[in-house]
């Protein structure tokens, strides 16, 4: 790729239209292809977007780091398998006691993975709108688990609010301290925001990053856990984390590449070697392998349809 087929790509951008007719509402585009980096910013925009959903795919890194450090004895044993609910028991009113035989079972790759039971998707941001921030939590605890945990998948944003209420309560400090001392300082992430809910990080949602500050992610999930050379996380993190969990049939656009072909650790993999981190209304950060590339695109779009389609082409025939 060169600089004229980057600007072929933001001029398909800059002239698709969604089925409403309305040109589609673009933030940024990135594509970092080996040691060439592009970016374009939409309308001269400046400042930071919300990743939206990607902001899971951000916990599950920090949940592998809080996992090495626990390794090297720096905290008590902690992994994908730490149950959660001795951690959070003491900070939660649990007035469903039917759920305590489901709630002693859960553990912290059941809150990776939307596994953890319910049938009702739970915390989205139009659900929660006239409720009180410090209840999330108890919400969560106590509206009914039906299935066994890691029996059944079912995407929402339960699973990594309580992950993020999890590790602060592991860690007895507040998240987003250890965030920036253990993932965003080593990547040198300064300008960025993520909301609490209530004494929580929202963990599944609400972080807003710079689309250069995403790609140091990308790299990191690329790289195998690396950073220009400097370990973040462990390799076998990174490779528990593209493990699938979940076939997503009902979001799967069968003939495309870009596809949520399966859902794994806070991650998208497509049927190809391909994976993702995907949030609602147009973020996306796309990692190609094989072909060393990242492409990132960052909007407010309602319908992605198009926004997708030029988001396949570029898979297909740029990268």
């Amino acid at each position: 790729m060169n600089t004229k087929d980057f600007q072929e790509i933001v001029n398909r951008f800059t002239t698709a239209t969604d089925s409403q007719g309305n040109k589609l509402n673009m933030h940024s585009l990135l594509i970092s292809l080996g040691d060439n980096i592009f970016l374009h910013r939409f309308n001269n925009r400046q400042g930071y977007s919300d990743v939206r959903s990607i902001s899971k795919t951000v916990l599950a890194l920090v949940t592998g780091i809080v996992r090495d450090l626990s390794f090297k004895g720096k905290y008590s044993a902690f992994n994908e398998n730490t149950y959660i609910y001795p951690i959070i028991k003491d900070v939660v009113n649990l007035k469903n006691p039917d759920n305590l035989p489901f709630l002693e079972k859960i553990q912290v790759k059941h809150l990776l993975t939307h596994t953890m039971g319910y049938d009702k998707v739970l915390l989205m941001r139009g659900d929660i709108v006239d409720m009180d921030p410090f209840s999330y939590l108890d919400y969560i605890i106590n509206e009914p688990i039906v299935y066994e945990p890691g029996k059944h998948y079912l995407y929402s944003n339960a699973g990594f609010y309580t992950l993020s209420a999890v590790l602060q309560e592991f860690l007895q400090q507040d998240l987003i301290s250890f965030i920036d001392e253990h993932l965003f300082g080593p990547l040198n992430i300064k300008e960025y925001k993520w909301e609490k809910y209530g004494h929580y990080l929202a963990g599944a949602t609400r972080l807003w990053l710079l689309p250069e500050d995403l790609l140091k992610i990308g790299q990191v999930l690329m790289n195998k856990g690396k950073y220009q050379g400097k370990e973040i996380v462990k390799a076998d993190w990174i490779e528990k984390m593209l493990e699938p969990v979940a076939r997503t049939k009902d979001v799967d656009t069968q003939d495309a590449l870009f596809r949520r072909y399966s859902y794994a650790h806070g991650l998208w993999l497509a049927k190809e070697n391909i994976f993702f981190g995907h949030g609602t209304d147009g973020q996306t950060l796309v990692v190609v392998p094989e072909k060393k590339a990242i492409l990132i695109t960052l909007a407010e779009q309602k319908d992605v349809v198009k926004l997708e389609k030029i988001i396949d082409h570029i898979i297909r025939e740029k990268i």
